[in-house]
């Protein structure tokens, strides 16, 4: 019989304890040896063997050990519920063994669910689409992924624990997939470090390709990094910049253009506006103009008429003068309006032929002498060539309109002057009065259709004339020009080729 207090130090330990004597019989062993085993009271008792034992097999083998190998070996064996149970078997100075026995299960199930983390860690490591590596404070590897060794396409040698990085990276620089600016590399490691958190920044590498880098220090110093190639969205992320850029400026040239096609089309609303009083009053003005010398015709008919047979020569001179002169007005009208017209459709002919301008225009005074008595024509013209190149009826038009105008703003003198002379290919015929002149600022505007000068108020006239001489004189590829001051009277100078162009035609469209 044990001492008393023997067996309770049995009792007391956490591990199931069986004494075997040198026969193999058991002379001692504590309750927890049938907790771990799971047999009932009874089970095991003083002075049995070992043989009905679970582990007994192993326990015989490690005795048939312990002759020729030395230590205390273990071994594991399973119950029938599922538990793992470990053996000792270490043998006593009497040549007996002392057994001992560990319920390891909860154990075996923590390294088990450890493993298959470790397995399943291993498994997201590897394939994970980004490249993942972690070193520590002295800048040595401690791991990485396969996608990490592929990016850089580096060999095993480099993806060992305790590669240096400034060998990765000297690899990576021959490889050419190095950082193509080394000197920001860094940048994002001193920024986590002095924010004490992740931090990210886009690395632009030698082969093209954009890294983006979240770095994450470690309290020992080292740090998780993450590499993710984000070439695609970057380029994306540019393109859709530029696409925007090009939409905000096409959105901003086609505002621009609305903004202008709105003021274009109010200017033309104002300018179809402008026309239309223009239209109205040049109605007024014409139906004024063929009344005044209808009336004169019909006054100088009636007094014929009432004269009868007693009509001295000089008074049938005299209304026959002022019939004839109304008539010229009325066919200078009608011929205007018509030529007007003409041009409104787009089309008026230039049928150049040898015109005598000297002639033409000594033609034009005399007969505007004939309507104007209270003028006179002074003429220098002499300079002038025999023939010019050009449409003796058109031109007709231009200089009896001219020297109208001369004679109708220039009431209070008699005098109008005619220069003409030849000049570097051409010749210029300048027509000139002392009547009332032109506001400076009604000057630019004097060749426009319907356009009077604010001198002519009170004066007839329908504000085509001069917009129809200018017109003739262009398609005769010359020119017109205008020197006035109010009260100071008027000079046109009109500018004419002597030889029409090699490339103008016979007759002329102008669209």
């Amino acid at each position: 019989m044990m001492p008393h207090s023997f067996e309770s130090i049995l009792e007391s330990l956490p591990q199931g304890i069986v004494l075997l004597d040198p026969a193999g019989t058991v002379t001692a062993f504590n309750s927890r040896t049938l907790d771990i085993l799971g047999l009932p009271q009874g089970a095991i008792r003083k002075g049995m063997n070992i043989d009905g034992l679970p582990g007994t097999a192993d326990c015989r083998a490690v005795a048939s050990r312990q002759s020729t190998v030395g230590g205390r070996p273990t071994s594991q064996f399973a119950l029938s519920d599922g538990g793992i149970v470990s053996l000792t078997c270490a043998p006593s100075r009497d040549g007996g063994w002392i057994l001992s026995y560990e319920d390891i299960s909860t154990l075996i199930r923590v390294e088990d669910s450890l493993t298959e983390q470790h397995h399943r860690f291993d498994a997201a490591l590897s394939n994970m689409p980004h490249g993942l590596c972690m070193f520590d404070s002295k800048k040595n590897l401690i791991l990485c992924n396969a996608s990490y060794a592929r990016m850089y396409n580096l060999p095993d040698l480099l993806t060992q624990p305790g590669t240096p990085l400034v060998d990765i990276l000297a690899y990576r620089s021959r490889e050419g997939n190095g950082p193509a600016d080394t000197t920001t590399y860094f940048d994002v490691v001193f920024e986590a470090t002095a924010r004490g958190a992740p931090a990210s920044q886009n690395i632009v590498l030698a082969d093209g390709r954009v890294i983006k880098i979240t770095h994450n220090p470690m309290q020992s110093g080292g740090y998780v990094a993450t590499h993710e190639d984000v070439t695609k969205t970057v380029r994306l992320a540019e393109e859709l910049r530029r696409h925007h850029d090009q939409l905000e400026a096409t959105v901003k040239s086609r505002t621009a253009e609305v903004e202008r096609q709105a003021r274009e089309l109010e200017r033309m609303l104002a300018q179809e506006r402008n026309i239309n009083e223009l239209q109205r009053q040049f109605v007024a003005m014409a139906s004024h103009e063929f009344r005044t010398p209808l009336a004169i015709i019909d006054a100088a008919a009636q007094r014929l008429l009432r004269k009868k047979g007693a009509v001295e020569p000089e008074f049938l001179s005299d209304k026959v003068d002022q019939i004839r002169a109304s008539v010229n007005r009325i066919v200078d009208l009608m011929e205007s309006i018509l030529s007007a017209g003409r041009l409104d459709t787009g089309k008026i002919d230039i049928n150049y032929d040898a015109c005598a301008l000297r002639s033409l225009i000594k033609t034009c005074c005399e007969r505007q002498s004939t309507i104007a008595k209270s003028h006179s024509f002074a003429l220098d013209i002499d300079r002038l060539p025999e023939f010019i190149d050009a449409d003796p009826r058109t031109l007709a038009q231009v200089f009896t309109n001219l020297l109208s105008n001369a004679v109708k703003y220039a009431p209070g003198t008699s005098e109008i002057r005619v220069t003409a002379w030849a000049e570097t290919g051409n010749v210029k015929v300048s027509i000139s009065d002392d009547g009332v002149g032109i506001d400076a600022e009604d000057v630019p505007r004097l060749f426009q259709r319907y356009f009077r000068a604010r001198t002519s108020t009170g004066i007839a006239g329908t504000g085509i004339g001069l917009n129809l001489v200018k017109q003739i004189i262009e398609l005769h590829n010359g020119s017109i020009e205008v020197r006035s001051a109010r009260g100071c009277g008027s000079t046109f100078t009109v500018t004419l080729p002597i030889k029409r162009s090699g490339n103008a035609s016979a007759t002329n469209n102008a669209a």
